[in-house]
């Protein structure tokens, strides 16, 4: 009779934890390390160049000015400057892209950026590839609004170098912009 209720009671507590045991979670997911900025891209300067352009127009970022030096072989791409987030959600975006400085409570209500790609040949078959994203946050205050600087934790830029990366290589980078 005993082992009858212990058998009965192992069943019943294997049924019970069986289907929470898909939620515990032992190991960290793996944190995906951010590639050197600026990275050495295995694409020649105008393929990439090409490259970066289409992906700015797939994301709809408006290019401002394009400056390749001849000499050096130097391409300098500039977006022009994008409202990325706006309203209710704007504080949390702007803490994710950039350091929002915590000792002055503010009321975040826009945020944008400008993108500088600076794409310089390293070979006949590889460039060497810097993003660099200069980010703003508007605040709203009795006194009236103003553009904050605010410093890049380097999330946009990473982002948009495995975009390049991927598009040299034939991809459409809908798995790493999300």
């Amino acid at each position: 009779m005993m082992r009858r209720l212990l058998m009965a009671g192992s069943a019943l507590l294997f049924l019970t934890v069986s289907p929470l045991g898909g939620q515990i979670q032992l190991q960290k997911p793996k944190v995906v390390k951010p590639l050197p900025n600026p990275s050495i891209i295995a694409a020649g300067r105008d393929e990439v160049v090409s490259a970066i352009k289409q992906m700015l127009e797939t994301r709809e970022i408006p290019l401002d000015k394009e400056d390749c030096n001849q000499t050096t072989g130097e391409c300098m791409l500039l977006s022009k400057s994008l409202v990325f987030t706006k309203g209710i959600p704007t504080r949390s975006q702007l803490e994710h892209y950039c350091e929002v400085p915590s000792a002055a409570v503010r009321n975040w209500v826009k945020g944008r950026y400008v993108l500088r790609f600076q794409v310089t040949p390293a070979s006949t078959k590889t460039a060497q590839v810097g993003v660099y994203a200069k980010f703003e946050g508007m605040t709203d205050s009795v006194s009236g609004s103003e553009w904050v600087p605010l410093t890049s934790k380097g999330e946009l830029e990473d982002t948009m170098l495995r975009c390049i990366q991927d598009r040299v290589q034939g991809g459409d980078c809908k798995d790493i912009l999300r």
